[in-house]
């Protein structure tokens, strides 16, 4: 079974530029279209999804549907991504749910379940089945941003990376650790820390100042962000994953100004783009694993108080989950809630027959969930 078939591993830098990739005499639509990304271009997320997919979108449509990816916050930052797509300033971009949960709620509700996701296919599979086939509502939310949603990705297990060694919780308090969004912020606070809600891309600068002493994140950040050159220390602790929002998504008007031809020949490719970006984390972090013990990087298990804590924590998560959504506006969040839960089960038993094969788990996200999705 092979564990990367297929995926590109194409390095771009701050923009991708597409048009040479055209074939002579392609008709071409105006202008390239806009994409935003505020990771950088060596991003899993850019890397193994929206770089191939971008290339991929232009083969496919002999060179009619360009779309420029801006990569590194270049065009905007990723907390006023939503914004630039309604008011159509970008014409797509990557949107994290955690920095608009009062725009998003319903979607932002299935994202504050993050310390619950533990495989990144499986999650991939459920949040998208439940935004696309089972949340109207979560629809609505994008359709009132005047955003089409295409599909979402998961990270791998988050773990805290600190600049000084960390063996016991004792040596967690106090810590100032960039924490995204209400949940990893209420988390950092659980273990005696101090969330700091600040994009990741910010977070080297912000360690290397001594502005953050920990990040809680994806291990591949090690490698991804440079990391690994700050934070010398990992807490050998899986602490759930970001998921949710969109990796991919237009705006409304942008989108229906591509021909419809076109806009089915992105979306065919679309499952093959996820596949890779949630194959491609996993072997992220099993090769940044590796480097950062050659870095100097020391892992560290986990102090038992810290397990179990994490343990008796996640007991309340869904509670607080379908609480906080409601403070942010939303009317009806256990249905949404309760269908996410029973999608992950589900994908969890789908991802068992897939194992962490591109082929085959893109053939169950196409089957699954986007032969049946109307966009």
């Amino acid at each position: 079974m092979t564990r990367r078939s297929g995926l590109t591993t194409l390095l771009a830098g701050a923009a991708l530029a597409l048009g040479s990739l055209l074939p002579a005499g392609a008709s071409a639509q105006q202008r390239a279209l806009t994409y935003s990304s505020y990771l950088p271009p060596s991003h899993g997320s850019n890397r193994d999804g929206l770089i191939p997919l971008f290339q991929e979108a232009e083969r496919a449509t002999g060179g009619s549907l360009r779309i420029q990816l801006h990569t590194g916050g270049s065009l905007v930052a990723g907390p006023a991504t939503l914004s630039a797509i309604r008011t159509g300033l970008v014409d797509g971009g990557f949107v994290v749910s955690l920095y608009h949960p009062n725009q998003i709620p319903l979607n932002t509700a299935m994202s504050d379940l993050a310390l619950l996701a533990a495989d990144p296919l499986a999650t991939m599979g459920a949040i998208n089945e439940t935004v696309l086939l089972n949340c109207p509502d979560c629809l609505a939310e994008y359709r009132r941003n005047n955003t089409v949603y295409v599909g979402a990705y998961s990270t791998t297990p988050y773990r805290v990376m600190c600049r000084q060694p960390v063996r016991s919780m004792d040596d967690l308090r106090g810590l100032r650790m960039r924490a995204a969004g209400n949940v990893y912020g209420r988390w950092a606070q659980r273990m005696g820390g101090v969330g700091v809600n600040i994009p990741n891309a910010e977070a080297y600068e912000a360690l290397e100042r001594g502005q953050l002493d920990c990040v809680i994140g994806s291990v591949a950040w090690l490698e991804t962000l440079s990391l690994w050159d700050v934070a010398k220390n990992v807490v050998d602790l899986p602490m759930g994953a970001y998921f949710g929002g969109a990796l991919i998504a237009f705006n409304r008007d942008s989108w229906n100004g591509i021909r419809a031809e076109d806009r089915a020949a992105f979306l065919r490719l679309v499952p093959r783009a996820l596949a890779q970006v949630a194959v491609g984390y996993v072997c992220d972090d099993e090769t940044v694993e590796r480097r950062a013990r050659e870095r100097g990087v020391t892992t560290f298990p986990p102090d038992p108080a810290l397990t179990r804590l994490l343990e008796e924590y996640n007991r309340d998560e869904v509670r607080n989950a379908i609480a906080v959504a409601r403070q942010r506006g939303a009317r009806n969040p256990e249905p949404v809630i309760e269908a996410f839960l029973a999608n992950l089960r589900k994908w969890r038993e789908i991802v068992q027959r897939t194992g962490v094969d591109v082929d085959r788990f893109e053939q169950a996200l196409r089957t699954e969930i986007y032969d049946r999705a109307r966009f």
